[in-house]
């Protein structure tokens, strides 16, 4: 077996339960090892979490690997009825809630290819990643990943973080779009996304319209809990969420610096 190990997986949130979500790549990017993905790659399976990719160990508990978008998460579940898995979920809580919102605790998984191609992209060979194995997830000192990240798993939020991830995950995901159009506008491509982003972006938007649909519902709901009156003009309200909307986009890209 031709094992193979990713790494770059840095943990930003864990809840009392040992749960954890995690971004381990981005399928559409090209990372440090010259590789990209093609949607499927990862699926949907279940990998054992092991401290440093030490197969002798005792597992620290399972991870269910799969694909959301663009993204392959890895949903953390820390098995806490051992004592390594108590350890280890309490130095990564110290890591997280002293870092000062920079946790230094990396990730790395290990992986075997049933299914690889290879093509040309700005003149370098790139190994495109059509089917993967994982074995393991695993806590690591040093990751070298590209565009890797870990999120809070549902139920991991308080209420208040997550209507605030919600919003601010929506204005982020916008200004992504408009950062990778005007690239590829700067490089002379034809079409601003790929066929696949683009696809993927037009289903965002029409769950965005259903949920803006949904907004007569949270309006009676505040109402409901005295809160104002629910709206008697729901095209209107509508509208106004988008201006609103549109100027938080707007607000996050000043205040990032993008351009």
């Amino acid at each position: 077996m031709n094992k193979e190990v990713k790494r770059g997986l840095k943990l930003k949130a864990l809840d009392d339960d040992g749960h954890g979500l995690a971004r381990i790549a981005r399928l559409s990017e090209v990372d440090s090892d010259g590789d990209t993905y093609e949607s499927g790659a990862f699926g949907e399976q279940w990998a054992q979490i092991l401290p440093a990719h030490d197969w002798r160990a005792m597992p620290l508990g399972k991870a269910r690997v799969h694909e959301a978008g663009d993204e392959a998460l890895a949903e953390l579940h820390i098995n806490l009825g051992t004592e390594a898995g108590r350890q280890w979920h309490a130095a990564l809580k110290f890591d997280l809630e002293h870092a000062s919102g920079h946790p230094l605790q990396e990730w790395s998984y290990g992986f075997e290819v049933q299914d690889a191609g290879f093509e040309q992209r700005d003149g370098q060979r790139i190994r495109v990643l059509k089917r993967l194995k994982v074995f393991e997830v695993s806590p690591v000192v040093r990751g070298a990943g590209v565009g890797t990240a870990t999120l809070a798993m549902k139920g991991a939020f308080s209420f208040a973080d997550q209507i605030a991830h919600v919003g601010a995950g929506a204005g982020e995901l916008l200004v992504r779009a408009k950062e990778i159009a005007e690239l590829r506008r700067g490089q002379g491509r034809e079409k601003r996304l790929s066929d696949a982003r683009a696809e993927e972006l037009a289903e965002l938007a029409a769950g965005l319209k259903a949920l803006g649909a949904a907004g007569d519902e949270v309006a009676a709901l505040l109402a409901d809990a005295g809160h104002g009156d629910a709206p008697t003009d729901a095209p209107a309200d509508r509208g106004r969420a988008d201006r609103e909307f549109a100027r938080f986009v707007a607000t996050r890209t000043r205040l990032s610096g993008r351009r």
